[in-house]
């Protein structure tokens, strides 16, 4: 009997002793919590989970992550004893995310298991569209999806369309107008008066055979309403020209020029600001035809280049020269250049210029 009772007490020792060693130990009442059906408009979702601390000593909470930047937390951040309880705060913002969602957020503590992660899941009504989500753009009493007409890629034998939805918020109707546009721009209102709440689109037609230019050209426009210009009125029109050679031959496109440089990349090392930095980047005509450079076109005002102005024969040389005035630069510094020519293999090419420009 007595060896019993001193068995037992050597149990009971050992065990206090081992627990007394097994440290902090968090456990969450719940590690997931699902909110079911939110709305949009309705603002941020929240909910509390509630852990323990059921370990021998004091838990620590050391920082939360959320797996992504709509889920925000705070967090018990005092030590909690044996016994006690702390908390986790998790709130979703639903906004401009309708649908289902499910994110977690890791609980990091100095417990026995480090970390612990927790889930929220739902879904997200959609909140009511408004004619100021569809037409956020307001100029008077017109709102419009956009300001922009975007033509991307067009050929120089083609042309292309672009429309912007519009839609009369005004009580009176509306005639609309636009000022200075150039010749190869053309905007047609459909339908020609806007009554009150009447919707409407702008179309625009670009005739890239009427630009005289290369690669990315842009022009910008006022609107007019009833013949008065509304405040924020500005329309942009924007467009890359490419040269169109799918109607050449396959003897035409044999004998075609060619442009080859000796190099299209420029390193000036280092130099002081201030300093005004050139180089000739030098070109053959490798092909059976004139060259003809249509186009320079620098990266920014810093640089400038001149072109050939004469068609370049073939076999041929001759150089494009750029500048580049590093005034008021420091660090790296690269700059491009881009040159259009005709020919039908290489109609665009990027030269670069760059260095390392140091402070005065």
């Amino acid at each position: 009997m007595k060896t019993f009772i001193l068995f037992t007490l050597l149990n009971f020792s050992f065990g206090l002793l081992f627990s007394q060693q097994e440290g902090p130990n968090i456990v969450f009442d719940n590690l997931q919590h699902d909110f079911g059906t939110i709305k949009e408009e309705a603002g941020r979702a929240n909910y509390r989970f509630v852990f323990s601390n059921t370990g021998s000593q004091p838990l620590v909470v050391t920082r939360v992550q959320t797996s992504c930047g709509c889920a925000s937390s705070n967090y018990t951040r005092q030590p909690v004893a044996t016994g006690g309880k702390g908390f986790v705060d998790v709130s979703y913002d639903p906004a401009g995310r309708p649908g289902p969602f499910a994110k977690t957020i890791t609980v990091y503590s100095n417990g026995i298991n480090p970390t612990t992660v927790l889930t929220i899941k739902g879904t997200v009504t959609p909140k009511p569209r408004t004619i100021e989500d569809d037409y956020p753009r307001l100029m008077g009493d017109l709102r419009l999806q956009n300001n922009h007409f975007s033509f991307m890629n067009v050929l120089n034998t083609e042309t292309s369309t672009s429309e912007i939805p519009v839609v009369n918020v005004g009580e009176n109707s509306l005639i609309i107008g636009f000022d200075k546009l150039p010749p190869y721009l053309k905007i047609e209102v459909i339908p020609s008066e806007l009554k009150p709440n009447e919707k409407g689109v702008l179309k625009a037609v670009l005739d890239a055979s009427k630009v005289d230019d290369y690669g990315f050209i842009v022009h910008r426009t006022a609107i007019l309403l009833n013949g008065e210009k509304p405040q924020n009125s500005l329309l942009s029109a924007t467009a890359v020209i490419k040269e169109d050679f799918s109607k050449l031959s396959p003897k035409e496109l044999a004998n075609a020029p060619k442009i080859q440089f000796n190099n299209t990349d420029y390193d000036f090392k280092t130099v002081k600001s201030g300093e005004v930095v050139s180089h000739e980047f030098e070109f053959t005509n490798e092909g059976k035809r004139p060259l003809i450079i249509r186009k320079v076109k620098t990266g920014c005002g810093c640089t400038a280049s001149t072109p050939p102005t004469e068609s370049i024969k073939p076999g041929d040389k001759s150089t494009i020269k750029v500048s580049f005035n590093t005034r008021n630069r420091s660090g790296r510094q690269t700059q491009y250049i881009d040159v259009f020519c005709n020919d039908p293999n290489q109609s665009e090419i990027k030269l670069k210029i760059g260095g390392v420009v140091e402070k005065e």
